[in-house]
């Protein structure tokens, strides 16, 4: 079976539903920290698994080494989530919700980078792409997320052997405040198979404009 590839119409409707995602994370991000987030375009290509840690670090506006936590979605289509955080944001995460009035259970114990950073990256994965399945007619799902490692080389983090596939489409989103103190990346990640079902509800979200 021939890989399935998406039109220039299907990338182009993709690209602006996620759009239309990201903009729900962003919102309930800024929200959270009390500050502006800026959002990038979205982009989206194939990629294999060993050349998607370079693909990856084209994208990304930081070079050093990352927290990154994973989640799997699941709907029609399903994939997986990987958030990535640079060191700053997990600092101000910590901060932030080591406040006194969101110090909740934790009392007064340290919170680790992986704590800090759970919930906001289940926030922006669950925004982001619930706002873009719910345009395709898809209720998405999440697994909570996983914490691959903190303070990783991208290399560790996107290693081929942590993969358990050949060939997916790469969608990936940057969320940064203006004034630096926090930045994501989203990658989204979908198989051939997933793809297909991509292909299918894109057809459809097409049909009806």
């Amino acid at each position: 079976m021939s890989e399935p590839i998406l039109t220039e119409d299907q990338r182009d409707a993709l690209q602006e539903i996620a759009n239309i995602g990201m903009g729900q994370a962003g919102a309930r991000l800024a929200a959270l920290l009390g500050r502006f987030v800026h959002l990038s375009v979205p982009r989206i290509r194939m990629v294999d698994t060993d050349t998607l840690p370079t693909a990856v670090r084209d994208m990304l506006d930081f070079t050093e080494p990352v927290t990154a936590l994973r989640q799997s979605f699941r709907c029609d289509i399903a994939g997986e989530a990987i958030s990535l955080f640079d060191s700053r944001s997990a600092e101000h995460m910590k901060a932030v919700f080591g406040s006194d009035d969101m110090l909740g259970e934790q009392g007064e114990e340290e919170m680790s980078d992986a704590e800090a950073l759970s919930d906001v990256a289940n926030l922006i994965a669950g925004a982001c792409l619930t706002g873009l399945f719910e345009q395709l007619g898809q209720l998405p799902t999440f697994t909570p997320p996983r914490v691959i490692g903190v303070q990783l080389d991208l290399e560790e983090v996107l290693h081929p052997s942590k993969l358990p596939w050949d060939r997916a489409l790469l969608l990936e989103v940057n969320l940064q405040t203006e004034d630096g103190v926090f930045g994501s990346h989203l990658l989204t990640l979908m198989t051939a198979k997933a793809v297909q079902s991509l292909v299918t509800a894109l057809e459809g979200f097409l049909a009806n404009l």
